[in-house]
């Protein structure tokens, strides 16, 4: 008994923090373990059944059963029937964690249930307070966290100028409120009625502590789910005032509903005031995706796009104006729900909803005590709270999944066999057997499927390594999972990489091949522009154009904009205002802001540039025009500054123009009084303190990489700073953040890692000369020393980094003879 209490506990412990969060896409060992665990674990359960009476018997198990057809047609009936199949073992997974807690809860485990609940509730306290802790005191156990605010204590920053938003627990803030509201309703109703004291002051503390958690993730949709569940407790709790088996009235379900409606809008009020709202994100993303889920479902009525497939179809119905190519759900479980199974899964949906009701409210009719049919308000309350945040977000990771499924079983279970484990034991039926040994059969068959999946992604994670066995890892990839267009896709890339490497490869082979990989993924954005730069290598202008063209149609923020306007511009291939947007629109997606020389080398990019400037505020302005106008940017300097970002110019120019130290301290100082969450400003500060007020610039720099910054570069300032050497240095190759290179296309359509880099010749425009001096410093420092090599890998660097910084173009020629 013990040992089971203690197999259980930790398999929990597993499901919620390990083999069922997000490490199961990020870290490949832990997707093996989980698919043998699972596999091997639910094996052995369904063979207990045999001897137990079959598959637990609850109102739910008709409805669940339809479920299944439906999600096999959809699968069967999916553009990607691969990766359907895939993603429906999750739902099986989370089908037989349902009967298992049914079958715990009918067998009177109950309470074994709920301590490892509360349990694992403690746990994600710990981990958040472990985060604050790392955040506030700069620990530097998480990463982005080796400065904190205590750092700053002194500057009149004792509280922080910018909240943390929770997430270490679940990876993600928004999957952290999802699973932290319902445990915030259960765990207080839960301290209400247990009898021991002891007990109830921990849980209420608990809940507390679940309460803060959830403000911190500074999710709308996580206080939507805790004012509903709210809510929902408040109109049972109303319409037993004048008796415990009164019935409920038409007017007390009408109040319960108000006051639910009032709470969502607070809620929706209230976090919405406390967040940054961008267009590409937010309210008009969701509804894109809302839109397009209809769109899904008119389209296709009665199969949908297949289990766990929307973020591939969202790519063909997408506003490609507001991409974001993260996105694998609508947002919405019910609007998810109809794209991905059509309307036979919102029916059988709708069934199930009223099973579970109707379940629920037999139960709470025969609940024996007010504390129980309290626990059953409180566990349907939550589901309530859960059901509305799904209006917002959808849930398919297990954690959550779990919660939702042990709440529906602790709602469907008789109170007998909740507190008494009174079920009889009979043999199980011809029908029992039947499903028990087609879930076996399932079950085995999946477990030894993914074995072979993970043999193929194994081979393929070896792939990455760019060395000589590269390619035939890819191709044993696709030959051991020969339907998952990864592989192919992974292929091509390499053989694309070949020509980068052997000016003798075959060109056109390695387009055959792109262009081969582009049929079975017409979306794959990376694809066309690389497919564009081998075109034009080739000589065919004309076809790379055309390419870049599609991969803009696809996400107009990508690289293509960017190449397509060169190219049209250095051949004069289109209209003049086309060629000028495309640029804009590739200035204002850049990870920086456009200071290099290439954006003045034509009068297209010029005129573009001045488009941009136009919607900017005077800082960004300033440190634009400065680079190649310094009289405009003058002009800028305000007599008498009014705002943060005037006070700033007036600082910057005092700091670099008069050379003014002092002067420029006292602006910049005025700039952060108007602007204290700008980072960029303390570090601006710090520049013109670092040679007189050391101390009080390292406190900017630490204020100025706590708040985040977009123009400043905190660690080249600290290696001016620095008397070692080699800790210089080392603080110059850090001074640039890491260019950005996302790779959502392979884990959402794939649910698996990729290394999809575009071509050279079709990077991104660096930062200009002066944000990349630390880096040639770097180099000129080798070059000193002797260290040829050094400096020769400091200069690639700079070119891989800003492939248009000429300068390092011109001495690696010159040390390499090229």
């Amino acid at each position: 008994m013990r040992f089971g209490r203690i197999a259980f506990i930790l398999f929990a412990i597993y499901l919620v923090f390990i083999g069922g969060s997000a490490y199961y896409s990020l870290i490949f060992p832990i997707r093996q373990v989980h698919h043998i665990l699972i596999t091997l674990v639910i094996a052995y359960w369904l063979v207990l059944r045999f001897r137990r009476g079959g598959f637990p018997q609850t109102p739910l198990n008709y409805p669940i059963a339809a479920a299944i057809v439906v999600w096999f047609f959809s699968a069967l009936m999916s553009a990607d029937r691969r990766m359907a199949f895939e993603n429906m073992w999750f739902l099986f997974v989370h089908v037989f964690f349902f009967f298992a807690l049914v079958d715990m809860f009918q067998r009177g485990r109950q309470r074994l249930v709920m301590e490892t609940l509360f349990m694992i509730s403690a746990a994600v306290v710990l981990l958040s307070g472990f985060e604050l802790a790392s955040w506030y005191f700069g620990l530097g156990f998480i990463p982005g966290t080796s400065v904190g605010w205590f750092n700053v204590i002194g500057t009149g920053a004792w509280l922080p100028l910018k909240p943390i938003r929770l997430a270490l627990a679940m990876n993600i803030s928004t999957l952290l409120a999802g699973f932290v509201a319902p445990l915030i309703t259960i765990t207080a109703a839960w301290a209400m009625t247990v009898r021991r004291r002891d007990y109830r002051r921990t849980l209420w503390v608990l809940a507390g502590a679940l309460l803060v958690v959830l403000i911190l993730t500074f999710s709308r949709g996580g206080l939507l789910s805790i004012l509903a569940a709210v809510g929902t407790i408040g109109a049972f709790r109303l319409s037993q005032i004048k008796g415990i088996n009164q019935r409920i009235s038409g007017r007390v379900l009408l109040s319960g509903a108000a006051f639910i409606g009032v709470a969502m809008v607070a809620a929706y009020v209230i976090v919405s005031l406390t967040q940054e709202r961008t267009s590409n994100s937010g309210d008009s993303g969701r509804l894109d995706m809302w839109r397009s889920a209809a769109a899904m479902t008119q389209n296709h009525p009665f199969t949908g796009v297949g289990i766990g497939t929307f973020g591939r179809a969202f790519r063909d119905y997408r506003d490609n104006n507001i991409v974001q190519d993260k996105l694998a759900s609508a947002h919405n479980a019910f609007l998810n729900t109809a794209a991905e199974t059509g309307l036979p899964g919102i029916i059988v949906s709708v069934w199930l909803g009223i099973a579970l009701i109707r379940a629920w409210y037999t139960n709470w009719k025969q609940a024996d005590s007010d504390a129980r049919k309290l626990r059953l308000e409180a566990a349907f309350a939550a589901l309530i709270g859960l059901g509305v945040h799904s209006l917002v977000d959808v849930f398919t990771i297990t954690p959550i999944v779990l919660l939702i499924v042990g709440l529906a079983a602790y709602c469907v279970t008789p109170t007998d066999m909740v507190y008494e484990g009174k079920r009889d034991i009979l043999s199980p039926t011809l029908l029992q057997k039947i499903s028990l040994s087609a879930a076996l059969v399932i079950t085995v068959g999946y477990g030894i499927w993914l074995f072979q999946l993970d043999r193929a992604q194994a081979e393929y994670l070896k792939s990455f390594d760019n060395g000589t066995n590269a390619f035939s890892s890819a191709q044993a990839a696709s030959e051991l999972d020969p339907t998952l267009h990864l592989y192919p896709l992974q292929v091509t890339y390499l053989t694309g990489q070949s020509v980068l490497a052997d000016a003798q490869a075959d060109i056109t082979q390695a387009i055959a091949r792109y262009q081969n990989a582009l049929l079975l993924e017409p979306t794959w954005d990376t694809g066309w522009i690389n497919l564009a730069a081998l075109s034009v290598r080739q000589g065919n202008i004309d076809v790379a154009l055309e390419y870049l063209n599609k991969a803009r149609k696809i996400n107009t923020h990508n690289l293509a904009a960017l190449n397509w306007a060169k190219l049209a511009d250095s051949l004069n291939v289109s209209e003049r205002d086309a060629i000028i947007a495309a640029y804009v629109d590739a200035i204002q997606n850049s990870d920086s802001l456009p200071l290099s020389a290439f954006w003045q080398e034509t009068p297209l990019r010029r005129e573009a540039l001045e488009q941009f400037l136009k919607d900017q505020t005077v800082d960004i302005q300033y440190r634009i025009l400065i680079t190649y106008d310094p009289t405009r940017a003058a002009q800028l300097v305000s007599s008498n500054p009014q705002n943060a970002a005037e006070w700033w110019a007036a600082g910057e120019n005092a700091l670099t123009v008069k050379n003014n130290a002092a002067e420029a301290q006292q602006d910049f100082t005025e700039a952060i009084k108007l602007a204290p969450t700008n980072g960029d400003y303390y570090v601006s500060r710090a520049r013109a303190t670092y040679l007189s007020d050391p101390t009080a610039a390292l406190r900017d720099l630490n204020l100025g990489q706590l708040l985040g910054t977009n123009a400043e570069y905190p660690n080249a300032i600290r290696a001016e700073l620095a008397t070692d050497p080699q800790k210089a240095e080392s603080l110059r190759a850090q001074a640039l953040p890491n260019p950005s290179n996302p790779q959502e296309f392979a884990a959402v359509l794939f649910d698996r890692p990729s290394q999809f880099q575009v071509f050279p010749e079709m990077q991104r425009i660096g930062p200009g000369r002066k944000a990349m001096q630390p880096w040639y410093t770097v180099a000129d420092d080798r070059l000193k020393a002797g260290n040829t090599d050094g400096a020769i890998h400091a200069y690639r660097a700079i070119l891989d980094y800003a492939p248009d910084e000429q300068e390092a173009r011109r001495m690696l020629a010159q040390l390499t003879g090229g």
